[in-house]
């Protein structure tokens, strides 16, 4: 059994996936067709993807390309992968919407610190 790869991203990273489709989903962040190790099209499709939506973005985004190249261990002949904001999942039919987990996903985000509480007194009186 293969281990799963959790992956640190930023959140800049994340919403480019976002950008880069040619489809927008409702039930994914972003969704990938991967053909091979040189070709990553911006849609999720099982039958023959348009040829308008044939953009090869291999190499636009480290994180889509590292995504890529992982979903091919699992599945070297390609297909369809789906980004969520906690996991990437592949479907082995169109119809399962639940997916396969291959890849987990922690979005770093900023943190708001509140300020340090100082006692009034202490920061008022001299030494």
């Amino acid at each position: 059994m293969l281990d799963l790869l959790q992956l640190r991203v930023n959140l800049d990273e994340f919403e480019q996936l976002r950008l880069c489709q040619a489809v927008e989903r409702s039930d994914c962040h972003a969704a990938f067709t991967v053909q091979g190790t040189k070709v990553i099209w911006p849609t999720a499709h099982w039958s023959d993807t348009p040829t308008e939506e044939k953009i090869n973005i291999r190499g636009w985004f480290p994180l889509l390309d590292q995504i890529a190249d992982e979903f091919l261990i699992f599945r070297p002949q390609g297909g369809c992968f789906f980004v969520s904001r906690d996991s990437v999942t592949y479907r082995l039919v169109e119809s399962d919407t639940r997916g396969v987990m291959f890849m987990q996903l922690e979005i770093n985000r900023l943190k708001v610190v509140p300020p340090r509480q100082v006692d009034r007194l202490q920061a008022y009186s001299l030494p």
